[in-house]
């Protein structure tokens, strides 16, 4: 690597932890004008208050919106020097018959708008190898030119095709991370394998080139968004590449600042989703008319608690039948059972939850029978209440339809 690809790589991944936080807004090229890349200009204003590293851009926005990259604590450029119409499935207008690639830009063309680095796609797995063989042709191209620039080249290496599939696709993400890397990628942009094991076997075959996760799928919820940037990172992943979970999102800064507690700051999924509620005093909120009665909730909830799956383990109900309408018991904090506890093995802590004291108890029963929404249980000679999970409600954040929440 050259000193000026190096100094360029240095500006977006961050020295310190050798990380990254990037945000893709390139989509408008590929699939056209979808919700996020509309009004691009005034998502991005809000994006760049979340501090990303870096924002990968199409090098005609990239030309119109130069200025949101000016000044010290600017973000970093990205600009994308290919095109694709592979991503364009039935839900489009023009659904594509026959995939193709193409080169739109050149690395040079991308230096003069400023970019810190240039973004191409690898794509193994076609049915015509004819195809691939092309695409690879192109992409050693740009790593050349790239060298000669002093640009950094960021290759996304995706399996796609027909003999791609779900029992060979973590096998050849591995393959064409490898592929990239003897082509000359400095960083990688690359699709999550689905846990961490596979993911590892990825990271080891780019032999220390800096991975970055792509954030293609649409996360069913903050933590699950999380949860995939903090598995890529304990097995030696760089950071993110996070697109239509950014900028479709309601609060684009706030979704970058959770994310960059993670990468760059160390804090755990848990730290992040329970946010202020672990200084503050709670109760669980329910909106029954919401619940569809998938049990996700009483499922998580003796999870987290017994390590298993036990639903009369769990610290709240659901009551009633498909298709509803369904009834939601939770712990409302209101105190009966410390008032009856003889022994006050019960009390109320700080955030307010109830905690028990197993040396104080005597498994009398009487928090059992005076608990008004039968949520208190003795099992295996423990008293199974609810604790809000020390303050970050598991059930809350498992549940899809937001039938559940947090009153502070």
């Amino acid at each position: 690597m050259s000193l000026g690809q190096e100094i360029r790589l240095n500006r977006i991944f961050d020295p310190r932890d050798g990380r990254a936080v990037v945000v893709a807004a390139d989509h408008g090229m590929m699939l056209g004008p979808i919700p996020g890349v509309l009004e691009l200009e005034k998502t991005l204003e809000r994006v760049v208050e979340g501090k990303p590293d870096a924002i990968l851009l199409s090098p005609g926005q990239a030309e119109s919106m130069g200025h949101l990259f000016r000044g010290r604590g600017a973000p970093s450029l990205l600009v994308r020097i290919d095109w694709t119409n592979t991503f364009r499935d039935r839900t489009y207008t023009l659904p594509v018959r026959e995939t193709f690639f193409g080169s739109i830009a050149t690395p040079r063309d991308a230096l003069k708008l400023g970019a810190h680095a240039a973004v191409t796609y690898l794509f193994i797995g076609q049915e015509d190898e004819g195809q691939e063989a092309k695409h690879l042709a192109l992409v050693s191209k740009y790593a050349a030119e790239c060298a000669r620039a002093g640009l950094p080249l960021i290759i996304e290496p995706i399996p796609f095709g027909p003999r791609v599939t779900k029992a060979n696709n973590s096998e050849l993400v591995a393959a064409a991370v490898r592929i990239a890397v003897e082509a000359g990628a400095n960083a990688l942009k690359v699709p999550y394998t689905g846990d961490p094991e596979s993911f590892g076997d990825v990271v080891r075959a780019a032999e220390g080139i800096p991975i970055l996760v792509l954030g293609g799928y649409r996360a069913i919820s903050r933590r699950d968004l999380l949860e995939v940037i903090a598995e890529t990172i304990e097995v030696g992943g760089s950071g993110v590449v996070f697109g239509r979970n950014i900028v479709q999102a309601s609060d684009p800064a706030g979704v970058l600042r959770d994310i960059r507690a993670v990468v760059h700051d160390g804090r755990t999924v848990r730290e992040v989703v329970a946010g202020d509620a672990l200084s503050k005093p709670m109760r669980l909120r329910v909106y029954p008319e919401r619940c569809s009665g998938c049990l996700i909730c009483t499922t998580i909830c003796s999870f987290s608690h017994e390590g298993k799956h036990d639903g009369n383990a769990s610290r709240l109900r659901v009551e009633g039948d498909w298709p509803g309408p369904f009834k939601l018991a939770t712990c409302t904090q209101c105190e009966k059972c410390i008032a009856a506890c003889p022994t006050k093995a019960l009390s109320r802590s700080s955030l307010g939850y109830i905690v028990w004291e197993a040396e104080r108890c005597d498994l009398c029963g009487n928090c059992v029978t005076a608990c008004p929404f039968r949520v208190v249980s003795i099992r295996d000679s423990k008293v199974k209440i609810c604790d809000l999970c020390q303050g970050a409600p598991e059930c809350v954040e498992w549940c899809s339809r937001n039938a559940l929440g947090v009153i502070l």
